[in-house]
């Protein structure tokens, strides 16, 4: 009878032991899955955003609107003269949503800023987050000139790109595209012929 009670005791002992492996093996396992597959949500998040906003651009571009790029607001009608507004004022307006600049669309996923810049200059923003969208006409971050310093690495991290390659005093296209959590542009942009 004792022989029994001390086998069940020992059983007992192996099986706890037991679960208490699996448990350490599975909380590694967590450790190591749980990051990964949040960077990866993210920078697909970074994508579909970036396709959205494609498709929204083009659409203003659809309007009728001056393709050029003016900083910040500008006017919020055509002048009476037959002038077309900026598409960078329209486009800022619009993602801008109500409430002094707050998007109503697009959040930086890494940061989860709201802010929407239209400027030639690189953004620094109140909180000093990155902004959710960023419209420039500045050369050199046309996605083919973009070279990710450490400070655009970290006011630019999970920023959505609206490009207006500007030469002369012309656009000749909109790039649209995003940096990424390294604070590097997208594997690849899309470019809307004006």
């Amino acid at each position: 009878m004792l022989a029994r009670r001390t086998e069940r005791r020992r059983d007992s002992g192996f099986a706890v032991l037991q679960i208490v492996i699996v448990a350490s093996i599975a909380c590694i396992v967590a450790a190591v899955a749980i990051p990964v597959y949040a960077a990866r949500a993210k920078e697909s998040v970074l994508q579909q955003n970036a396709r959205t906003l494609e498709m929204e651009v083009k659409s203003y571009l659809a309007l009728d609107l001056d393709p050029v790029f003016v900083a910040g607001p500008h006017s919020s009608a055509d002048d009476g003269e037959g002038d077309k507004r900026p598409a960078s004022e329209v486009i800022a307006r619009a993602l801008g949503g109500q409430g002094g600049g707050i998007s109503a669309y697009y959040v930086n996923p890494l940061c989860g800023s709201r802010d929407v810049v239209c400027q030639s200059a690189l953004p620094e923003t109140a909180g000093g987050e990155p902004p959710a969208v960023w419209i420039t006409d500045d050369q050199r971050y046309e996605y083919g000139a973009f070279a990710a310093s450490p400070v655009t690495k970290s006011r630019l991290r999970g920023t959505l790109m609206i490009v207006f390659a500007t030469s002369g005093g012309r656009t000749s296209g909109i790039e649209v595209f995003y940096v990424d959590a390294a604070g590097e542009k997208s594997p690849s942009a899309t470019t809307l012929a004006i």
